[in-house]
């Protein structure tokens, strides 16, 4: 059934893909990431820049370490 249902997103020209892992298509660049940090902005306003979430950012923050 999850086979079905994942084959009908994909049909779906809404449907922006994604990767098995959740992870956005959009490659977040570490030094865009950094500049923003050093910027003073907090981890929601880079995920309103970039347009993915807050975990998002917390995760690429934390694989950066």
């Amino acid at each position: 059934m999850l086979k079905r249902f994942l084959k009908n997103k994909k049909n779906d020209e809404k449907w922006r893909g994604g990767n098995p892992n959740g992870r956005p298509k959009l490659n977040i660049n570490e030094l865009k990431l950094l500049h923003f940090k050093e910027d003073g902005k907090s981890n929601r306003e880079i995920a309103r820049i970039l347009g993915v979430s807050e975990a998002t950012i917390r995760r690429r923050l934390k694989e950066l370490e």
